[in-house]
């Protein structure tokens, strides 16, 4: 378990020093570049996207939870990912100009091709990062990515800034993938040298095929509607979408996927043990609860604060959409390890059944409501109804392969309810005494709020007796804040 914890604490300063180096880049280029140009970039992503899930094939999951796995297996597992990487990079480089004569934009068309290069580079970066998970191997990782991360934003920056448009981001996110593979393929002894192969295929195909139609389904299901939103509002409101869910996925990607990374190979070995999965699932939903609720709400109340200081006032309209994301997120939080449980545990058939189900659906609402309103705000509430009205079909699913400890959980989510209620009034007030004619209040008076929520969300964890109190990190941080005395 120790490792565990020492595992998910390196994930989460991956994650929170990603962030920065993200938030730094978001902040200068959303300064450098117009929103049209971020939007055309948000747009290509989409397409990319897609491709990337065809690519993975659900090899990187394989290889974490399989059993046993040879070096046939991972051999394998590299000629497939070649392959269908070599593919894609063709089928993208042909559909480009396509793509481009659909949005009347001929800049698309090198901005794909240049992300397109990216398919010939990861399989030498996705193999050995899965086998680095499975041996939870991730303070290597972590050296590695922030590496990449810092080079790649360093060019996405000095590229935007010479008048490269959306074309700095696409190579920007070359040079990262670049750098990682490159560090991946290196830190890997037993990977270095290895020949592909695809003699071994048919259990990859068996559990890639079905892990792949999830991650395609999920990954259209969740671009349709900025694909749509695209061609009915225009890349400007795309980017002041896409500008609001960014913010909320600070928290969704960053904090959340910290705790999936984790997660997932942690869940596949207690499984191979013949550990309590379901005991791990409830103690770290409610562990992740106490820190992604105080974060979602802080965020959501903030929102035209930390776009205006972030952002600059022409991103002022995607304020007002971020509280409903957030809120949006918070839901979501409920229900974002339960597809990793179960692969962990093998039952992939039924993470697609239910993502076959439930993506669509969310789909189908959001483009009808782009269709029918044509409104920002309303995508942002039907976004809301959709990821709530998710989580009981989810866990319905999930229900099928174990018995789900619900009381547990319920215990755990009240004390971490119990313990965002106090940050969230300290922000509300700050919000409500200190706004301006602008509606915002000034940085020191944030730094100040979110300060006073912090400290308010300790003494929550301490005084309400949440699980997370119990945790190494938490009694250091309390240390290190001055809260509670070194021990003697």
């Amino acid at each position: 378990m120790s490792s565990v914890r020492r595992s998910l604490a390196i994930a989460f300063i991956e994650r929170y020093l990603l962030i920065a180096v993200s938030l730094g880049s978001s902040m200068l280029l959303a300064r450098l570049l117009t929103p049209e140009e971020i939007g055309l970039y948000s747009v290509n992503l989409v397409f990319i996207g897609v491709a990337h899930m065809l690519r993975d094939f659900g090899i990187s999951n394989f290889l974490v939870q399989a059993p046993v796995i040879s070096r046939t297996e991972i051999r394998t597992a590299f000629g497939i990912s070649l392959l269908l990487g070599g593919l894609l990079f063709l089928a993208l480089c042909l559909a480009a100009p396509l793509i481009a004569d659909f949005y009347k934009d001929p800049r698309l068309t090198d901005t794909l091709r240049i992300c397109a290069l990216n398919f010939l580079i990861l399989p030498f970066n996705s193999v050995p990062s899965a086998l680095m998970r499975r041996d939870m191997q991730f303070q290597r990782l972590v050296y590695i990515t922030l590496t990449a991360a810092v080079l790649g934003t360093l060019t996405t920056i000095g590229l935007a800034f010479i008048g490269t448009g959306p074309n700095s981001m696409a190579i920007g996110a070359l040079v990262t993938s670049t750098v990682t593979a490159i560090g991946t393929y290196a830190a890997r002894a037993d990977f270095r040298g290895l020949l592909p192969s695809l003699s071994n295929w048919r259990p990859i195909a068996n559990f890639g095929g079905q892990s792949a139609l999830t991650s395609v389904v999920t990954s259209v299901s969740m671009d349709m509607p900025e694909l749509v939103a695209g061609k009915v509002l225009g890349f400007a409101p795309v980017a002041m979408l896409s500008r609001a869910q960014g913010l909320m996925n600070m928290i969704h990607r960053d904090l959340i996927s910290a705790v999936r990374g984790v997660a997932f190979p942690a869940f596949a070995r207690t499984f191979r043990a013949g550990g309590d999965v379901e005991a791990q699932h409830v103690q770290s939903v409610v562990n992740m609860t106490a820190l992604a609720w105080p974060a979602y709400g802080l965020l959501g109340i903030h929102a035209a604060d930390f776009i205006h200081i972030m952002f600059g006032a022409q991103w002022t309209a995607a304020a007002p959409l971020v509280p409903v994301f957030c809120l949006a997120g918070a839901f979501a939080a409920l229900s974002a390890l339960t597809s990793s449980q179960l692969m962990a545990i093998g039952r992939i058939d039924l993470v697609t059944r239910t993502e076959l189900i439930v993506q669509p659906a969310k789909a189908a609402i959001l483009v009808a409501t782009l269709l029918v309103t044509q409104s920002m705000t309303a995508f942002a509430f039907a976004f809301l109804l959709a990821n709530t009205a998710s989580i009981p079909l989810i866990y319905w699913f999930k229900a099928r392969a174990m018995p789900i400890q619900f009381r547990s959980m319920g215990k755990g989510l009240v004390q971490s309810a119990a313990c965002t209620l106090g940050p969230l009034l300290i922000a509300l007030t700050f919000s409500t005494v200190y706004r301006d004619e602008g509606g915002r209040i000034g940085p020191a008076l944030l730094a100040a709020s979110l300060a006073s929520a912090g400290l308010l969300w300790f003494v929550g964890i301490s005084l309400f007796k949440h699980p997370l109190s119990g945790e190494v990190l938490y009694r250091r941080s309390l240390r290190l804040i001055g809260l509670a005395r070194e021990p003697r």
